[in-house]
Protein backbone atom coordinates (compact mmCIF):
# COMPACT_ATOMS: atom_id res chain seq x y z
CA UNK A 1 0.00 0.00 0.00
CA UNK A 2 1.35 3.41 -0.96
CA UNK A 3 -0.09 6.60 0.56
CA UNK A 4 -0.36 9.70 -1.57
CA UNK A 5 -1.88 12.86 -0.17
CA UNK A 6 -2.39 16.36 -1.43
CA UNK A 7 -2.27 19.45 0.74
CA UNK A 8 -3.89 22.58 -0.68
CA UNK A 9 -3.50 26.13 0.52
CA UNK A 10 -5.87 27.35 3.23
CA UNK A 11 -8.83 29.39 2.08
CA UNK A 12 -9.51 33.16 3.24
CA UNK A 13 -27.21 4.58 21.10
CA UNK A 14 -25.76 1.03 21.46
CA UNK A 15 -22.15 1.11 22.61
CA UNK A 16 -19.51 -0.60 20.52
CA UNK A 17 -16.42 0.63 22.37
CA UNK A 18 -14.95 3.69 24.08
CA UNK A 19 -11.73 5.50 23.32
CA UNK A 20 -10.06 7.57 26.02
CA UNK A 21 -7.76 10.52 25.32
CA UNK A 22 -6.25 13.29 27.40
CA UNK A 23 -9.20 15.53 26.53
CA UNK A 24 -12.28 13.35 26.37
CA UNK A 25 -13.86 9.93 26.13
CA UNK A 26 -15.49 8.91 22.85
CA UNK A 27 -18.15 6.20 22.81
CA UNK A 28 -19.14 4.53 19.53
CA UNK A 29 -22.57 3.21 18.52
CA UNK A 30 -23.82 1.04 15.65
CA UNK A 31 -27.29 1.28 14.07
CA UNK A 32 -29.21 -0.58 11.37
CA UNK A 33 -31.19 1.06 8.56
CA UNK A 34 -33.98 1.98 11.02
CA UNK A 35 -31.53 3.62 13.43
CA UNK A 36 -31.95 0.75 15.88
CA UNK A 37 -28.94 -0.54 17.86
CA UNK A 38 -27.34 -3.48 16.09
CA UNK A 39 -24.23 -5.61 15.69
CA UNK A 40 -21.34 -4.89 13.34
CA UNK A 41 -22.55 -7.21 10.57
CA UNK A 42 -25.84 -5.30 10.13
CA UNK A 43 -24.57 -1.75 10.74
CA UNK A 44 -25.69 0.94 8.30
CA UNK A 45 -24.96 3.96 10.48
CA UNK A 46 -22.21 4.77 12.95
CA UNK A 47 -22.22 7.45 15.65
CA UNK A 48 -19.72 8.54 18.21
CA UNK A 49 -20.50 10.61 21.28
CA UNK A 50 -18.02 12.66 23.26
CA UNK A 51 -18.12 14.77 26.38
CA UNK A 52 -16.53 18.18 25.85
CA UNK A 53 -17.20 19.38 29.39
CA UNK A 54 -19.93 19.09 32.03
CA UNK A 55 -22.43 21.06 29.92
CA UNK A 56 -21.42 20.19 26.35
CA UNK A 57 -21.90 16.71 24.85
CA UNK A 58 -21.67 16.06 21.10
CA UNK A 59 -22.62 13.29 18.68
CA UNK A 60 -21.27 12.80 15.16
CA UNK A 61 -23.59 10.66 13.03
CA UNK A 62 -22.14 8.86 9.98
CA UNK A 63 -23.02 6.45 7.24
CA UNK A 64 -21.14 3.36 8.41
CA UNK A 65 -18.63 3.43 5.55
CA UNK A 66 -19.33 6.91 4.23
CA UNK A 67 -19.64 10.59 5.06
CA UNK A 68 -21.04 12.54 7.96
CA UNK A 69 -24.80 13.04 8.27
CA UNK A 70 -25.05 15.46 11.19
CA UNK A 71 -23.34 16.96 14.21
CA UNK A 72 -25.48 17.56 17.28
CA UNK A 73 -24.66 19.25 20.58
CA UNK A 74 -26.50 18.55 23.84
CA UNK A 75 -26.40 20.05 27.30
CA UNK A 76 -26.82 16.79 29.23
CA UNK A 77 -25.05 13.45 29.45
CA UNK A 78 -28.23 11.63 28.38
CA UNK A 79 -28.10 13.44 25.02
CA UNK A 80 -31.74 14.45 25.39
CA UNK A 81 -31.76 18.26 24.98
CA UNK A 82 -30.16 19.93 21.98
CA UNK A 83 -28.15 22.95 23.08
CA UNK A 84 -25.28 24.32 21.00
CA UNK A 85 -23.74 23.84 17.57
CA UNK A 86 -25.66 21.82 14.96
CA UNK A 87 -24.65 20.95 11.40
CA UNK A 88 -26.34 18.93 8.65
CA UNK A 89 -24.66 17.43 5.58
CA UNK A 90 -25.88 16.31 2.16
CA UNK A 91 -25.48 12.77 0.81
CA UNK A 92 -22.01 13.63 -0.54
CA UNK A 93 -20.83 14.81 2.88
CA UNK A 94 -20.92 18.54 2.06
CA UNK A 95 -22.14 20.87 4.77
CA UNK A 96 -25.71 21.96 4.01
CA UNK A 97 -26.63 24.10 7.01
CA UNK A 98 -25.28 24.96 10.45
CA UNK A 99 -26.28 27.01 13.45
CA UNK A 100 -27.10 26.88 17.14
CA UNK A 101 -29.86 25.71 19.41
CA UNK A 102 -30.78 26.75 22.92
CA UNK A 103 -33.00 24.47 25.00
CA UNK A 104 -33.86 22.47 21.86
CA UNK A 105 -34.92 25.58 19.90
CA UNK A 106 -33.08 27.28 17.07
CA UNK A 107 -31.17 30.30 18.31
CA UNK A 108 -28.80 32.95 16.97
CA UNK A 109 -27.57 32.69 13.37
CA UNK A 110 -28.03 29.75 10.99
CA UNK A 111 -26.17 29.55 7.68
CA UNK A 112 -27.16 27.66 4.52
CA UNK A 113 -24.55 26.58 1.97
CA UNK A 114 -24.19 25.74 -1.72
CA UNK A 115 -22.46 22.53 -2.84
CA UNK A 116 -19.29 24.64 -3.31
CA UNK A 117 -19.46 25.73 0.36
CA UNK A 118 -20.52 29.33 -0.29
CA UNK A 119 -23.01 30.70 2.22
CA UNK A 120 -26.11 31.84 0.36
CA UNK A 121 -28.67 32.35 3.12
CA UNK A 122 -28.62 33.55 6.71
CA UNK A 123 -31.48 33.09 9.16
CA UNK A 124 -31.48 34.66 12.62
CA UNK A 125 -33.50 33.08 15.41
CA UNK A 126 -34.42 34.03 18.96
CA UNK A 127 -35.90 31.40 21.27
CA UNK A 128 -37.03 29.34 18.28
CA UNK A 129 -38.61 32.24 16.41
CA UNK A 130 -37.28 33.37 13.04
CA UNK A 131 -36.59 37.10 13.30
CA UNK A 132 -34.62 37.82 10.11
CA UNK A 133 -33.71 36.22 6.77
CA UNK A 134 -30.85 37.59 4.69
CA UNK A 135 -30.17 36.69 1.05
CA UNK A 136 -26.37 36.84 1.21
CA UNK A 137 -25.91 36.61 -2.56
CA UNK A 138 -27.97 39.77 -3.04
CA UNK A 139 -26.29 41.42 -0.06
CA UNK A 140 -22.79 40.76 -1.40
CA UNK A 141 -23.74 42.29 -4.75
CA UNK A 142 -25.21 45.31 -3.00
CA UNK A 143 -22.16 45.73 -0.77
CA UNK A 144 -19.84 45.43 -3.76
CA UNK A 145 -21.69 48.23 -5.56
CA UNK A 146 -21.37 50.38 -2.43
CA UNK A 147 -17.74 49.24 -1.93
CA UNK A 148 -18.80 48.18 1.53
CA UNK A 149 -17.37 45.23 3.48
CA UNK A 150 -20.17 42.72 4.26
CA UNK A 151 -21.34 42.39 7.85
CA UNK A 152 -19.30 39.95 9.88
CA UNK A 153 -16.05 40.70 8.02
CA UNK A 154 -13.26 43.14 8.64
CA UNK A 155 -10.39 44.52 6.60
CA UNK A 156 -7.26 43.27 8.26
CA UNK A 157 -3.81 44.84 8.30
CA UNK A 158 -2.20 41.42 8.48
CA UNK A 159 -3.72 38.04 7.62
CA UNK A 160 -3.24 35.04 9.88
CA UNK A 161 -0.21 33.06 8.75
CA UNK A 162 1.56 29.89 9.82
CA UNK A 163 5.05 30.60 11.17
CA UNK A 164 7.44 30.16 8.27
CA UNK A 165 4.70 30.66 5.69
CA UNK A 166 2.81 28.27 3.47
CA UNK A 167 5.85 26.07 2.81
CA UNK A 168 6.27 25.44 6.55
CA UNK A 169 2.56 24.68 6.85
CA UNK A 170 2.75 22.12 4.05
CA UNK A 171 5.84 20.55 5.63
CA UNK A 172 4.00 20.24 8.95
CA UNK A 173 1.05 18.49 7.28
CA UNK A 174 3.25 16.21 5.17
CA UNK A 175 5.36 15.19 8.16
CA UNK A 176 2.43 14.44 10.45
CA UNK A 177 -0.32 13.02 8.24
CA UNK A 178 -1.19 9.34 8.63
CA UNK A 179 -3.50 7.16 6.55
CA UNK A 180 -5.98 5.53 8.97
CA UNK A 181 -6.21 1.75 9.09
CA UNK A 182 -10.03 1.86 8.92
CA UNK A 183 -10.00 3.87 5.68
CA UNK A 184 -7.42 1.48 4.23
CA UNK A 185 -9.58 -1.53 5.13
CA UNK A 186 -12.68 0.10 3.62
CA UNK A 187 -10.66 1.24 0.59
CA UNK A 188 -11.81 4.80 1.18
CA UNK A 189 -10.09 7.95 -0.09
CA UNK A 190 -11.02 11.52 -0.96
CA UNK A 191 -10.72 15.12 0.13
CA UNK A 192 -11.74 16.29 3.60
CA UNK A 193 -12.33 20.00 4.13
CA UNK A 194 -11.83 21.36 7.66
CA UNK A 195 -12.93 24.80 8.82
CA UNK A 196 -11.26 26.42 11.80
CA UNK A 197 -10.43 29.67 13.55
CA UNK A 198 -6.95 31.03 14.14
CA UNK A 199 -7.53 32.62 17.53
CA UNK A 200 -5.95 35.80 18.87
CA UNK A 201 -3.21 33.76 20.56
CA UNK A 202 -2.45 31.85 17.34
CA UNK A 203 -4.08 28.58 18.42
CA UNK A 204 -6.50 26.67 16.17
CA UNK A 205 -10.03 26.52 17.60
CA UNK A 206 -13.71 26.15 16.64
CA UNK A 207 -12.84 23.28 14.30
CA UNK A 208 -15.65 21.82 12.19
CA UNK A 209 -16.04 19.59 9.15
CA UNK A 210 -16.98 21.36 5.93
CA UNK A 211 -16.67 18.33 3.63
CA UNK A 212 -16.72 14.80 5.04
CA UNK A 213 -15.48 11.59 3.42
CA UNK A 214 -15.46 8.88 6.10
CA UNK A 215 -15.07 8.77 9.88
CA UNK A 216 -11.37 7.91 10.16
CA UNK A 217 -10.26 10.26 7.37
CA UNK A 218 -12.30 13.09 8.90
CA UNK A 219 -10.75 12.45 12.30
CA UNK A 220 -7.22 12.40 10.88
CA UNK A 221 -7.76 15.72 9.08
CA UNK A 222 -9.28 17.15 12.28
CA UNK A 223 -6.28 15.93 14.32
CA UNK A 224 -3.81 17.67 12.03
CA UNK A 225 -5.56 21.00 12.53
CA UNK A 226 -6.16 20.50 16.26
CA UNK A 227 -2.51 19.61 16.94
CA UNK A 228 -1.11 22.36 14.74
CA UNK A 229 1.65 24.53 16.21
CA UNK A 230 0.52 28.08 16.85
CA UNK A 231 0.01 30.46 13.96
CA UNK A 232 0.77 34.16 13.77
CA UNK A 233 -2.69 35.73 14.34
CA UNK A 234 -4.37 38.26 12.08
CA UNK A 235 -4.02 41.90 13.07
CA UNK A 236 -6.71 44.59 12.79
CA UNK A 237 -6.17 48.17 14.03
CA UNK A 238 -3.06 47.12 15.86
CA UNK A 239 -4.77 44.28 17.75
CA UNK A 240 -4.85 40.53 17.22
CA UNK A 241 -8.20 39.31 15.85
CA UNK A 242 -9.73 35.95 14.98
CA UNK A 243 -9.36 34.68 11.42
CA UNK A 244 -11.40 31.95 9.73
CA UNK A 245 -9.70 29.39 7.52
CA UNK A 246 -10.62 26.32 5.47
CA UNK A 247 -8.09 23.57 4.83
CA UNK A 248 -8.66 20.83 2.23
CA UNK A 249 -6.63 17.65 2.71
CA UNK A 250 -6.80 14.89 0.11
CA UNK A 251 -6.08 11.23 0.83
CA UNK A 252 -5.44 8.63 -1.89
CA UNK A 253 -4.84 4.96 -1.13
CA UNK A 254 -2.97 3.01 -3.84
Amino acid sequence: MRLIFLILICFTLHPAYSQKSKKQIETYYLFNSNWEPCSLDSAVYLSFAKKINDTIYQTYNYHFDGPLISVETYRDENYSTLNGFIAYYDKEGRIDSSGYTKNAKRDKTWYFYTDTFSIILQKDYEDGQLIRTVDLVAKRKEDALKEKIPDGFEEVEKEADFKGGINSWIKYLQKNIQFPKRAETLNKSGQVMIGFVVDTDGSTKEIFIVKSVELSLDKEAWRLIEESPKWQPAVQKGKNVKAYRRQPISFANY
